[in-house]
C-alpha cells in the first residue's frame, strides 16, 4: 500500500486589498524583483502601480517583464530569464492568470537551474529549487498561485506540456479579489469553468483523500453557488470573494491529487486549435463526468449534494447524473460556447485530438476511469 501525501508550502495572504500589504514581505526576498505580467491590461493595472510603490518604499528595484501571452512557451520564458539575468533580478513576482504565474514559475526556475526547460516536463525533474516566487492573481480560475504545476507549450510536437515539481511552488501567494472586479464576463465565465472543473476533477481523482477531498468539496459549493453571479454583476463583492476562495482551494486540493480526463483534452484543444483553456474545460466537464460516472457514482453523489442539489433518495447513479446535467445547465447560462462545434473545432480534428490527449499519461492515470484511445474519440464527439 502507497502512503497518501499532503504538502504545501505556500504562504498565503488572502482577502480585499491584501495586495497593499505586502511591502514587508516582499523586503525579505531580495534587492530586486522581476515583475511577470501579460502583454494586455494587467501589464497596465493598478496593482503594477501598487507593487511598484511598495518595492521603492523598501528600496527593491523593479524590473517589468510583460511579454507573457496566453498559453506561454518556451522561448517567452527563456527571454524572461535573460531579461531578470541582465538586470541581476533575485526573486520573481507573477501577476496575473494562469499564464503569467505559470511563466514566472519557469523564469523563477531557469534563474536556479541551467537547461532546456522542455527536459522539465513531466515529474520531479526540475532540479534546484527556483529563486523566490510571489504569485497574485487577477483572476479566479487555474488555482496556480498555489500549485507545483505550470503549463507552458513546446517541445517537438509544440504541445501543452505540464511540469509538476516541489522545486517551483510560490513562497508566498496574495490573493485579492478586488483584483477580479474589472474581470468581464466571459473571463469571468471561463476561468471559474476552468475552477470549478479542478474542483470536481480533483474529488474524484484516484490520488484523492480526505483531506483533498475536502479542499475540492467546498471548492464546488463556492463555484457553483457564485459562479453565475460573478458573471452577470463583476461587483458583487461576495461572489468575488467566493470565485477566488474556491479557486484557491481546488488548486490546493488537485496539486496533491491530480485531475483527469477533461484536463488532458482541454490541453490538446489548446495547442491544436487555441482555444482558451477555461472554455474547454467549460464544453468538456460534463460529458467526462458521465463518461466517469459508473466508476464512481457515489462521489459524484457528494459532488451533486455541494452544488445544492437535492439528491436525497435518489440512486447514486440518477444523482450522478443530475451533478452533470447542472454543470451543463450552468454552462449553458454563461457567455461560453456550449459545444465545441461552436467553438471552431471540426469532426475532422477529433481523432488528432484524440491522439494528443491519450498520450498526457499523467492526467489519464488519475482519472477515475482507465481509457482508451476510442473513449477520448467518443468524449470528443458527444461534446461536438
Amino acid at each position: 500500500m502507497t502512503a497518501n501525501v499532503y504538502r504545501f508550502p505556500v504562504q498565503v495572504l488572502f482577502g480585499e486589498g491584501c495586495v497593499r500589504e505586502l511591502g514587508a514581505p516582499l523586503a525579505t526576498f531580495g534587492k530586486h524583483a522581476l515583475l511577470v505580467t501579460g502583454e494586455g491590461p494587467t501589464s497596465r493595472s493598478p496593482a503594477v502601480s501598487v507593487l511598484g510603490s511598495l518595492l521603492e518604499e523598501k528600496g527593491i528595484a523593479l524590473s517589468h517583464f510583460h511579454e507573457v501571452r496566453s498559453d506561454p512557451d518556451i522561448e517567452t520564458v527563456q527571454r524572461g530569464a535573460a531579461f531578470a539575468r541582465e538586470r541581476g533580478c533575485d526573486f520573481v513576482i507573477g501577476l496575473g492568470g494562469g499564464s503569467p504565474m505559470d511563466a514566472a514559475k519557469i523564469i523563477g526556475a531557469l534563474l536556479a537551474n541551467d537547461g532546456d526547460p522542455a527536459s522539465w516536463e513531466g515529474v520531479g525533474r526540475v532540479p534546484r529549487r527556483s529563486r523566490p516566487l510571489i504569485c497574485i492573481p487577477t483572476t479566479a480560475g487555474t488555482g496556480s498561485e498555489v500549485t507545483s504545476v505550470a503549463v507552458i507549450t513546446g517541445g517537438k510536437r509544440r504541445q501543452k506540456m505540464s511540469i509538476v515539481s516541489q522545486n517551483i511552488y510560490p513562497i508566498l501567494a496574495a490573493i485579492d479579489p478586488e483584483l477580479t472586479y474589472s474581470m468581464p464576463p466571459a473571463l469571468t465565465a471561463s476561468t471559474g469553468m476552468d475552477a470549478l472543473t479542478h474542483a470536481v476533477e480533483s474529488y474524484v481523482a484516484r490520488r484523492a483523500w480526505e483531506p483533498t477531498r475536502a479542499l475540492s468539496l467546498k471548492a464546488v459549493q463556492l463555484i457553483f453557488a457564485s459562479l453565475e453571479k460573478a458573471c452577470g454583476d463583476g461587483s458583487d463583492a461576495e461572489a468575488r470573494r467566493n470565485m477566488c476562495m474556491g479557486s484557491f482551494l481546488a488548486g490546493m486540493a488537485f496539486t496533491s491529487s491530480g485531475l483527469g480526463l477533461s484536463h488532458a483534452l482541454a490541453h490538446a484543444l489548446g495547442s491544436h486549435c487555441g482555444m482558451a483553456h477555461g472554455v474547454a474545460n467549460a464544453i468538456l466537464l460534463p460529458h467526462v463526468m458521465r463518461f466517469n460516472l459508473d466508476s464512481c457514482p457515489e462521489l459524484y453523489r457528494d459532488v451533486a449534494a455541494a452544488m445544492g442539489l437535492d439528491v436525497s433518495g435518489l440512486p447514486a447513479r440518477r444523482a450522478a447524473e443530475a451533478a452533470a446535467d447542472a454543470v451543463e445547465e450552468l454552462g449553458g447560462a454563461l457567455p461560453v460556447p456550449s459545444s465545441l462545434r461552436e467553438a471552431g473545432v471540426l469532426e475532422a480534428s477529433v481523432e488528432t485530438l484524440a491522439a494528443e490527449a491519450f498520450l498526457n499519461t499523467r492526467l489519464r492515470s488519475s482519472n477515475p476511469r482507465d481509457t482508451v484511445l476510442e473513449d477520448l474519440v467518443a468524449v470528443l464527439r458527444a461534446a461536438l
